[in-house]
């Protein structure tokens, strides 16, 4: 089962990658004003930059809002709805605060969990991670989206969670070979080196929301097994 969730993530993936990447091409200016702090500022030095508000802050919104966006695509092509780009990145826009409320909160668990001997982390991954689909697909608060995923998602937490970890391994590797690329950038001229280093990042901002799309897939098979369940 781990191979045929991981597999229709992926064809999703594959088969809606130009859209996607239209999509979130809007926070590449976000992208942008992180790379410059970043080589200008900071010097390419991480100790300096893990301390810039105004680096780090742009990171997280861009994910944040990649991460929004994503999950709203998704869903809208699995339940064939609007997906126009000003319909998607207004919904992305109104649950952010919340998507990144579940991100806070769920990380912390998951990171305490990681501490406790590895496996419980992986656990909480497979149980609260469903929270951001949730937190999108039924307008809920960050709390609420957590119980929810809590209450629904225990009974397949290892399927998500093991799902989740191969596909983390997987992205890691590309994320370590766009990052090599961006190295070798290190003597172009500034401006052309934050052009083409934020680019590289929006690419692996694109790949990463596999984790987003794999999500929904497996968030779409409980609702469907649910009302099955209910059905008289």
């Amino acid at each position: 089962m781990i191979f045929q969730r991981l597999n229709e993530a992926l064809y999703f993936f594959w088969h809606h990658l130009t859209d996607l990447l239209w999509r979130l091409a809007p926070v590449l200016p976000l992208l942008a004003l992180a790379n410059y702090r970043f080589f200008a500022i900071h010097d390419v030095d991480p100790d300096k930059a893990m301390a810039d508000v105004l680096l780090l802050v742009p990171q997280m919104l861009a994910g944040v809002l990649a991460t929004a966006l994503t999950i709203r695509y998704t869903l809208a092509v699995l339940r064939q709805q609007e997906r126009g780009p000003a319909r998607l990145w207004g919904d992305a826009l109104q649950r952010s605060l919340s998507l990144a409320a579940v991100q806070v909160l769920a990380g912390l668990a998951i990171v305490a969990g990681l501490f406790l001997l590895i496996v419980p982390g992986i656990y909480l991954m497979g149980v609260l991670l469903p929270a951001y689909v949730i937190v999108m697909a039924e307008e809920v608060t960050a709390t609420a989206a957590l119980q929810a995923a809590w209450a629904r998602f225990r009974p397949q937490s290892w399927a998500v969670a093991l799902c989740l970890v191969t596909l983390f391994l997987m992205l890691y590797l590309v994320l370590s070979g766009l990052n090599a690329l961006g190295q070798h950038l290190a003597d172009a001229p500034l401006a052309l080196q934050v052009v083409l280093v934020s680019l590289l990042d929006l690419v692996g901002l694109l790949f990463s929301q596999l984790v987003g799309i794999l999500l929904v897939r497996f968030y779409e098979i409980e609702r469907q097994q649910a009302t099955a369940a209910h059905a008289p």
